[in-house]
């Protein structure tokens, strides 16, 4: 019997055991829920940030998630704690909230001046809800999480870039991770192809993708004021060639037209429904697209193009830019670095030859004016009457 008892005493403690296990497991997993109805988890929840003085991230993965449990909307507003020369900068930071909907808040951008004091420190973010009635301004509740970072004061450069095959520079998107212990935990990233960096030293591993597959990647070391240079080779489909040419009008010396030329090469694999597109802007700001290559296979012997383009509302004194897009079905897969052109005096490029014209012209004119004259003065002298220098003695008086 005492047996049994002592057995029965082991079971149940065991099944509190268990019980707590997966109590623990349930509450890490599930989103922190402040009283009253607002929820907030995200990657930044327990994040490690090892940050030298003087440089910053831009990690593409860190975020932040507010719900709202509540049967009412209500403001959010977002906001950073951060020690001394430290700063945060969030995708957004004031919204609204529907019940039961989420919102995610991007981490864009961690900043450490160079007066920041070397340490270990917590970053936290707070997320407050709101609302506003016929009373005013009324805060309901907060809820905030953490994460660490570490300042350092030694540091090291370094410059990833993706290329061709051949060597010619190609737009990825580029992964930078150091490694801590165990994790990989994100430093930076970039989307055009190249990617500079102040980091602290340590281990690091460099990927290199495109159309969201991993095509290459590099593990290195860098030392205290080490400079190292890292070249990620994706054999993908590029532009290889891409050329923005000029042409004016022969009359009036105004840019008429420029014509787009490119190459494709593909040293990835044959794709089905490949098109080309594209893309101008003014100013920077988003002028129009257009297909300029409709869907079609492309094969591994690539392809050539060359379109004629003209602003359906005519050429503007601006700065003009063009890009060039491929797409894959619906997905972008790459896209060209991007051209620019100055345009100015309503139309006219650099190159335009109107005051040659204008010059030539008036040369023509002026000599005309002279050979007129000359032909005038020669007519006249021959049409007058010679004098008779005889008759013109006799006609003298006598002495």
């Amino acid at each position: 019997m005492k047996i049994s008892r002592f057995y029965k005493i082991i079971a149940l403690w065991l099944a509190v055991c268990t019980l707590a296990c997966l109590a623990a497991v349930t509450v890490t997993n599930c989103p922190a829920k402040a009283e009253g109805g607002l929820g907030y988890t995200g990657s930044f929840s327990f994040k490690t940030f090892e940050i030298p003085q003087g440089s910053s991230i831009n990690p593409s993965n860190v975020n932040v998630v507010v719900i709202n449990y509540k049967n009412e909307s209500i403001g959010i507003n977002i906001t950073s704690q951060c020690p001394a020369g430290v700063s945060v900068t969030l995708s957004e930071e004031n919204f609204e909230l529907d019940p039961g909907s989420s919102k995610t808040i991007n981490v864009v951008m961690i900043d450490v001046s160079e007066d920041a004091v070397p340490g270990d420190y917590e970053l936290s973010i707070t997320a407050e809800a709101y609302k506003t009635g016929v009373g005013g301004f009324q805060t309901l509740e907060s809820g905030r999480i953490t994460a660490s970072l570490k300042i350092t004061g030694e540091s090291a450069t370094v410059s990833v870039q993706t290329v061709s095959p051949d060597g010619i520079p190609v737009p990825a998107r580029i992964r930078l991770f150091k490694i801590i212990g165990s994790s990989k935990v994100e430093f930076a990233y970039s989307d055009t192809g190249l990617l500079d960096a102040t980091v602290s030293p340590g281990s690091y591993v460099a990927e290199g993708y495109v159309g969201g597959k991993l095509l290459d990647e590099e593990s290195f070391d860098i030392a205290a004021g080490e400079t190292k240079t890292i070249s990620l080779t994706v054999e993908t489909i590029y532009f290889y060639h891409f050329a923005v040419l000029e042409y004016f009008n022969s009359d009036t010396g105004e840019l008429a037209y420029v014509e787009i030329q490119y190459t494709v090469k593909n040293v990835y694999e044959e794709v089905d429904d490949a098109s080309i597109l594209l893309e101008v802007t003014l100013d920077g700001e988003p002028l129009e697209q257009k297909t300029i290559a409709p869907p079609n296979r492309l094969t591994l012997d690539g392809v050539n193009g060359v379109w004629e383009y003209t602003p359906l509302e005519g050429w503007k004194s601006g700065d003009y830019g063009f890009k060039l897009i491929l797409k894959i079905g619906d997905e972008v897969y790459t896209y060209s670095t991007e051209k620019q052109l100055d345009v100015t005096g309503g139309a006219s490029g650099s190159g335009s030859n109107t005051p040659l014209i204008i010059g030539i012209i008036c040369a023509v004119v002026i000599l005309a004016a002279i050979g007129l004259y000359l032909l005038y003065r020669k007519r006249k002298t021959k049409d007058a009457k010679p004098v008779n220098k005889k008759n013109k003695e006799e006609t003298k008086p006598k002495q």
